[in-house]
């Protein structure tokens, strides 16, 4: 069994974080633990392996994205993975997109004690604007086809999605041949699932 004191080695030693990251997850990690004790936030069977099943996960994403700045949208933020994390763990623009009304107050609590700079949108993804992002991120939110539809708002020839999936992403990917502009670029495999992986997905015109 992966610890808590194993992610953070893996954190530090080979994602090369620093230790002020991994205090502010620390932070994070004990207010999400508070407040699921009131608003079921994350499944109360993952709360004793909340840093392998939900920092480490949602932290591998950060091999697949830039160094240089970019805009990131996370979708169906929910208890903030994989978008909090990103948001300590990068110096990127991270929008996190939220319709639950207590979800969110808890989003911006946690994002305020840890002094993040990360914007929190109480909408339905369909009715948000265009953000113009570089990356879409979304972690056990909707089947592909569905998530493809919920953000066509946010597409755009730049536009590159990284997707925390499960064992079922094969049978989603068979049902997105209609996205004929949209191609898989990679499919990585996850380090904390033997059925993960992280599905890179871009357009067909990206340069």
């Amino acid at each position: 069994m992966i610890t808590e004191s194993n992610v953070k080695s893996i954190l530090v030693q080979n994602l090369k974080f620093d230790t002020l990251k991994i205090k502010k997850l620390d932070n994070f990690v004990k207010n999400l633990l508070i407040y699921n004790k009131k608003r079921n936030l994350i499944a109360k069977s993952t709360e004793k392996q909340v840093w392998v099943r939900h920092i480490l996960d949602s932290a591998q994403l950060c091999s697949f994205i830039p160094k240089e700045p970019c805009r990131i949208l996370d979708v169906g933020s929910g208890a903030g993975f994989p978008g909090v994390v990103l948001s300590i763990l990068t110096g990127h623009e991270i929008h996190l997109v939220e319709s639950d009304q207590k979800k969110c107050a808890f989003l911006r609590t946690a994002l305020s004690r840890i002094r993040s700079n990360a914007v929190v949108h109480q909408k339905r993804l369909e009715e948000m604007p265009s953000l113009s992002a570089d990356i879409i991120t979304a972690r056990a939110f909707a089947p592909l086809p569905r998530l493809l539809s919920l953000t066509q708002k946010q597409h755009h020839p730049k536009l590159r999605f990284l997707l925390l999936k499960g064992r079922d992403v094969n049978s989603e990917l068979i049902n997105i041949d209609s996205w004929q502009k949209i191609r898989v670029a990679n499919q990585h495999a996850s380090i904390t699932s033997e059925d993960g992986c992280i599905l890179e997905l871009q357009f067909n015109d990206a340069q």
